[in-house]
């Protein structure tokens, strides 16, 4: 690991870098961690933006000078982890640091390189989660070709549960692909709707382990750095909605900003935009609920009857956040064996109409396989 070379003298005695344990001083205390901040100075397997091999630092250079809200923050930076000798050896690297960090229950940050570093961000998981759900702010996906996605769905042995695409273009995605999506009960969600309504995007987020974001699935104007930007895309502020939600997401450990290039990067603008969405993170982090229906009792619960033959959709509503949940029931075991999925509200009045939720469908499709 080589250390971030911080310069205190730049910023306010206010600023979340005063907060920050840097490894240049000493080795952070994991005891006295809750957010790790690590940055992979590989570009490699970039299709043209290798260049998002030196994003890491200047996204620390933006995010330490701003001002810290809370002060409670417990944040620790690792410094960078160098190229290996082979893209395969900066896997590695960042799967171990990662692994490591993870069985201390500290939350990691991760600052790319390449998107293709996903996949050593998923296999730090293969000894900690049995049954990993992630999010991939993406603008395109590709099951077909080798490529991180397809190394996780493939990855042995398996304790992929479920994967989230958000914001894909429907002219970046091959039919084949979204297919494959389908047939395994995974989501994917179109950048129109999501857009439309952003809040939509919380349910999606809640129950994930994970979370991954492509700079190229912002749009050009907001997020210039890149080699191959594009001009419809998230928005500024859609992302940093995007980061609050996952940071206040109770099971979110790993959270990863990939495909940054300063080389196109007018005035730092990506990295200052990557810097904030890092900052709502850290918000979001230190207003988690942990308000699961299993862990708390204050809940209400909602029945509504489906169609016939169909089981009762049962849901939960928090009082403590205001967040809906809904019950899958196994088949066999109406009442008896079941498991809880994040849902929305929207959800909840599709089924007071008599109607099964599409998220409800995709559940019960799912733990049925």
């Amino acid at each position: 690991m080589k250390p971030y070379k911080a310069d205190p003298e730049k910023w306010k005695p206010s600023s979340i870098g005063h907060l920050t344990c840097f490894s240049f001083d000493e080795v952070p205390d994991i005891s006295e961690t809750d957010i790790a901040i690590i940055g992979v100075n590989d570009g490699r397997n970039s299709a043209g933006n290798e260049g998002c091999k030196s994003a890491p630092d200047p996204i620390r250079n933006e995010l330490y000078k701003m001002i810290r809200q809370n002060p409670r923050l417990r944040i620790s930076d690792f410094g960078n982890i160098e190229p290996g000798d082979t893209f395969e050896d900066s896997l590695a690297a960042l799967r171990i640091v990662t692994e490591s960090l993870l069985k201390e229950n500290v939350t990691v940050i991760i600052l790319g390189g390449s998107k293709e570093l996903t996949y050593g961000q998923y296999t730090a998981y293969e000894k900690i989660c049995k049954n990993l759900e992630l999010v991939n702010v993406s603008a395109g996906f590709d099951l077909k070709n080798d490529n991180y996605l397809r190394s996780i769905c493939t990855h042995k042995p398996n304790y992929l549960f479920n994967v989230n695409v958000l914001g894909y273009q429907t002219y970046l995605v091959e039919e084949d692909s979204l297919g494959m999506i389908k047939k395994l009960y995974f989501e994917a969600n179109r950048l129109g709707p999501l857009k439309k309504d952003i809040t939509d995007s919380e349910p999606m987020i809640r129950n994930a382990d994970m979370i991954c974001i492509d700079m190229a699935a912002l749009k050009l104007s907001d997020a210039p750095g890149h080699a191959d930007g594009n001009p419809s895309g998230f928005s500024g502020e859609e992302a940093c909605q995007l980061a609050w939600y996952a940071g206040v997401a109770d099971k979110v450990k790993t959270f990863g900003i990939y495909e940054l290039n300063p080389d196109f990067d007018n005035f730092n603008q990506s990295s200052k935009l990557a810097a904030q969405m890092i900052w709502y993170f850290i918000d979001g982090y230190y207003n988690r609920k942990n308000d699961h229906p299993v862990m708390h009792q204050e809940f209400i619960k909602y029945r509504c009857a489906l169609e016939e033959g169909q089981p009762d959709a049962v849901f939960f509503k928090s009082k403590l956040s205001d967040r809906w949940w809904m019950e899958i029931p196994y088949p066999d075991n109406y009442g008896e064996h079941s498991v809880l999925i994040p849902c929305s509200y929207s959800d909840y009045m599709t089924a007071t109409n008599g109607e099964m939720p599409d998220r409800f469908w995709r559940g019960f499709q799912k733990i049925n396989m």
